[in-house]
Formats: C-alpha cells, structure tokens, sequence
C-alpha cells in the first residue's frame, strides 16, 4: 500500500520542519491530524458530553483506558457503576444486565430514557443507602465502576460484590483524596494499573485505574 506523501520521509524531514512555523498549520494537525481528532476531543471538549468522533456515547474515561476496554472486554457481563451517565450507555453494549446508582434525579430519569431494558438505575440518596446499593441484587459483578459519589466507602464495599475474574475501574484517582481508596484495594489483593492522558471534555491530565486479579476477565 502507497504511504500518503505527508508519511513519506521526504515529506517529514524536508518538508515539515518548515511548515511548522507556517502560521495556522500546527493548528490545522491539531485539528485534522492528530490523536485528538481521531478520539473526537474537540467535538467532546464543544459539547461538553463524553462521546467519541461519531457522536456516539464514551465512558468519560483516559482514551487509553477505553482503548484497552475496547481490545479486551467480553460480552454479557454483569456490571455495576456507582455514577451512571453516557458511560452507561457504553457499558450496556458489553452487559447481560447493568445496574447503576445516582443520586440526581433528573440525569437519572434523561439516561433512563436512552438505555435499553437490560440497563437498571436506582436512585439513590448519597450515604449508606448510595454506597450499599451494589449489593442490593445479591449479584456478584464482572465489572464495578467507581465514578460517583462516596468513592471512598464504595472502593470498600466494592470488593465484597465482585466476581472471581472481576475488575474495579476507579476513575480520577490521581486526585489526593482518593489515595486511600488505591491503598485499600491493593490492601485487599488486587494489583493497580493507571491510566493516564487525555479524556473527553478534559484538556488537563486524567488518570483512571483499573484493579485486578491473577485471572480476570480482561485477560491480563
């Protein structure tokens, strides 16, 4: 297959050092080109909602997070989030069922509308009721998602409801706050992996993590 001129050799070392002081042309790469037009950041970042370049629903995640999920989920899994949203139409792909809690009505009722039948959300007020809502179904989980409220108390409750092969995804946990949510987790046995770079909306440094296991379902 023919390299398009702008791949060539000739093109990035006798062309481009030059262009680069074009004005407008850093810009246009940034815009056209790059990794963040590709991932639709500019079309999340003018909307303010986490969708990818089609528009389409995206966990509001590191793109390299969501990159790897995309390569290693399997399907009919039984998902829990603490945090519903536009995520939760993404997940749904992925579940037999998905059960979510939120505490804003309004955004509760607006993703209901948009979710299929195997999509559940319980509203919930934060506090006990909030954190202990994951095991309300008496189900262990392939996948929890810690994005809400009380991220704290749910790292905790989180690992008595999840499945043998399951993973904890816990986003943000590059804020201090959530320091001990990491500690606790490995505390308990699971390994840590952070994720970090750009995500929808964001234009500043994110890191979600993902724990796991020796065997789990993401293969890893």
């Amino acid at each position: 297959m023919l390299r398009k001129f702008t791949q060539t050799p000739f093109f990035l070392r006798k062309i481009h050092p030059y262009l680069v002081y074009v004005p407008g042309y850093t810009s246009y790469l940034l815009r056209r080109k790059s990794y963040l037009s590709r991932t639709g950041w500019f079309v999340t970042l003018r909307k303010s909602a986490s969708i990818d370049a089609e528009g389409q629903p995206l966990p509001w995640f590191t793109y390299s997070m969501i990159e790897l999920l995309k390569e290693r989920l399997p399907r009919n899994l039984s998902i829990f989030e603490y945090g519903c949203g536009l995520g939760t139409l993404w997940w749904s792909e992925y579940a037999s069922l998905l059960h979510a809690v939120e505490h804003e009505k309004e955004w509760a009722d607006q993703i209901t509308a948009q979710a299929p039948d195997q999509v559940s959300i319980l509203l919930r007020e934060p506090g006990n009721s909030y954190v202990q809502s994951v095991g309300e179904k008496g189900l262990k989980y392939d996948v929890i998602i810690i994005d809400g409220r009380e991220r704290m108390a749910c790292a905790k409750e989180a690992v008595k409801h999840l499945s043998e092969e399951g993973v904890i995804i816990f986003d943000d946990t590059s804020r201090p706050r959530y320091r001990r949510g990491i500690d606790l987790l490995r505390e308990s046995g699971f390994k840590h992996l952070p994720f970090r770079g750009f995500s929808p909306i964001e234009f500043l440094p994110c890191e979600t993590s993902l724990f796991y296991r020796g065997e789990n379902i993401l293969g890893i």
